[in-house]
């Protein structure tokens, strides 16, 4: 499971989700950005390959691509014959990934594809681990504005209701200043 050329919190968050929901493996796309340490380093959660590294050692790895679905925003190394899913929250719009084969997409109109990542565990009657949790309540912060973007949903805002509860998180607003904080340090 990787993410676009950008490895922000989403894309990094939601791919180490899916890949302890469906039992793959998270990698990135490049170097992740200080909110995305920030959040690696709060939940104790292992900074995941770069996919050209397992690449190396796996040419033939089998690709999901995360947080995104066109071919302008994927790594170069990624071969698109090997992409066997998307999970997604963005418009398909050009250069969207075509295939020869049909394979698994989950698209949804939410503010974060790691909400669909949350979703997903809780309608397969899972419980993520606590960091997994954390990492996607995180993630969803980080892609909704601490849900008060222009593209926030009900499920984005009930979806961290869940994970907070989950991760052990008491107090929401000031996770989200923590991990603010650390992101304006790139700014």
């Amino acid at each position: 499971l990787v993410g676009d050329l950008v490895s922000v919190l989403d894309p990094v968050g939601g791919g180490i989700g899916a890949a302890a929901l469906y039992g793959g493996r998270a990698a990135l796309a490049s170097d992740v950005n200080s909110e995305t340490a920030f959040a690696l380093e709060e939940w104790g959660v292992e900074v995941p390959p770069r996919i050209e590294d397992v690449l190396k050692v796996n040419p033939d790895a089998k690709i999901c691509l995360v947080d995104h679905q066109q071919t302008s925003q994927m790594n170069p190394s990624i071969n698109p014959d090997n992409v066997v899913g998307v999970i997604d929250h963005h418009a398909l719009q050009s250069k969207t990934i075509v295939t020869d084969r049909p394979i698994y997409i989950d698209i949804r109109p939410w503010g974060s594809m790691s909400t669909i990542i949350a979703h997903t565990f809780i309608t397969h009657n899972r419980r993520p681990a606590v960091g997994v949790a954390g990492m996607l309540l995180c993630a969803i912060l980080s892609d909704t504005l601490n849900l008060q973007g222009p593209t926030t949903t009900e499920w984005d805002r009930l979806m961290v209701a869940v994970l907070a509860d989950l991760a052990e998180v008491d107090d929401i607003q000031f996770l989200a200043s923590q991990q603010f904080k650390a992101k304006s340090k790139e700014l």
